[in-house]
């Protein structure tokens, strides 16, 4: 080809798959010649200038397992990036108001139709477009989950279903139910894809985005996209599994050390010759355990890993029981103990009493229903678990019902999904309620969290 020539769509395929295959196996992805050849040959009979249908034929070639998908999506979104509309395209602060919103009511109709066409772009690019216009500042060190909260509410979910369903406009009973429907999961998958963005934003905020695929031990809970979270849930069982029978284990082996004192005892048939050292006995005492965990937005998608992680090692305690709390409380001691695997957050939010005032976070609110209604659940005998990012928003600290609970417990610790530098920062009055706990520990990803355990343990 000549120096001076563009290289064309056929050219640009094989270099395409060839830098996603190299991202793949950096990351401890097996992909066999084959596979790229497999690979090529999809790209022959592909839309090279639609980005989703050239995604779709990759990864139906590359990905075996579902547990790749988290790298095969970053892979390819670093390799063949979501083109985004230069800072001086965007709409100036010296814009009307009636600018702005007839701004916001072309990009939500944009949104409508792109989830109508179901083209992967074209959502994408929408929702782009409402990150930079809703989001505000995404690097202030909250969940993707949050910041996706956070623009849906600007987007106004309800209008868009509205909007969505007078599209169809079908005059049959059956038609409107087929075009609720599709309008729900339209909704649902766009939720999920702008989740998965934000996780995107932040880990090109980290630094990540630059990396190859890091192990999702030890990527920050917080900062989890929906696929990467998909995948962490997938991991955690076995996980919980190993812990649990290497923690059982060691229990089983008994104390470390000689018991010197019966060892002179039962030397002295042998003429004072220790034949048989004597190991010290251990006498295990199984506590009561009591976790209690804040499913706030902020963070609502670490709790489920602390409760699963847990509740996997249940025989290593009497009793377990397990409350999640927001502005009120609500016990789901039976929900974990049916659950199959990592129970979603949205399973938990969904309990009644759980939010009680306005659904932000309230540790004294919380607390005070807590040692009012299940206070008798917390003895001598019990270890007491608190999980959460002890922020107040300005509220009533719980300092005085912390100190009680450890007044009443055996032990009490704290599990907090935050990086310890952030830790009273703002509204966060972590070294106010840890001083009160037996210890603290920062738990922002799976592997600290299980080290966290196996320590308390």
């Amino acid at each position: 080809m000549p120096q001076n020539d563009k290289p064309s769509l056929s050219d640009v395929g094989p270099l395409l798959v060839v830098a996603i295959v190299a991202r793949l196996r950096a990351g401890g992805v097996s992909v066999s010649t084959s596979e790229v050849l497999d690979a090529l040959s999809a790209l022959v009979h592909t839309d090279l200038t639609s980005r989703s249908k050239m995604r779709a034929a990759l990864r139906a070639t590359l990905v075996k397992d579902a547990s790749h998908d988290v790298l095969f999506r970053r892979s390819f979104d670093a390799v063949l990036p979501l083109f985004r509309p230069r800072p001086d395209d965007a709409p100036s602060a010296s814009t009307t108001t009636a600018g702005r919103a007839d701004d916001e009511e072309q990009l939500l109709d944009s949104v409508v139709r792109a989830l109508q066409a179901d083209e992967a772009d074209d959502i994408d690019h929408a929702l782009d477009e409402a990150i930079n216009r809703f989001a505000g500042d995404h690097d202030d060190g909250r969940s993707a989950g949050h910041h996706a909260q956070r623009v849906l509410r600007r987007m106004n979910v309800p209008d868009l279903y509205r909007r969505y369903l007078e599209a169809d406009r079908d005059s049959t009973e059956f038609g409107r139910g087929v075009g609720a429907a599709e309008a729900r999961a339209a909704i649902e998958q766009m939720s999920r894809r702008l989740t998965d963005m934000l996780s995107g934003r932040l880990r090109e905020g980290d630094g990540v985005a630059a990396q190859q695929l890091e192990d999702l031990q030890d990527r920050p809970l917080l900062r989890a996209g929906a696929d990467e979270l998909a995948a962490m849930r997938t991991a955690m069982r076995p996980l919980a599994r190993h812990l649990a029978s290497k923690l059982g284990a060691l229990r089983r082996r008994g104390g470390s050390g000689v018991d010197m004192r019966r060892t002179i005892r039962a030397s002295m048939g042998y003429g004072g010759v220790p034949v048989t050292p004597v190991v010290r006995r251990r006498r295990p005492s199984k506590p009561d355990l009591v976790i209690l965990c804040d499913v706030s937005g902020s963070t609502a998608q670490f709790a489920p890993f602390t409760l699963t992680l847990l509740h996997a090692l249940h025989e290593e305690f009497r009793r377990v029981r397990s409350f999640v709390f927001i502005d009120g409380i609500v016990e789901i001691t039976e929900l974990l103990e049916s659950s199959p695997g990592v129970i979603d957050a949205h399973h938990l939010l969904a309990k009644r009493g759980l939010v009680a005032k306005d659904g932000r976070s309230d540790y004294a609110r919380a607390l005070t229903t807590f040692l009012a209604t299940w206070g008798s659940a917390v003895t001598a005998k019990t270890t007491v678990i608190i999980a959460g990012d002890a922020r107040s928003h300005d509220r009533e600290p719980a300092t005085s019902l912390i100190a009680e609970l450890r007044h009443r417990a055996r032990r009490l610790y704290w599990l907090n999904p935050e990086p310890r530098g952030e830790w009273d920062t703002l509204d966060s009055r972590a070294t106010e309620y840890t001083a009160h706990c037996t210890g603290a520990f920062e738990v922002s990803t799976i592997r600290q969290l299980t080290a966290a355990v196996a320590q308390i343990l």
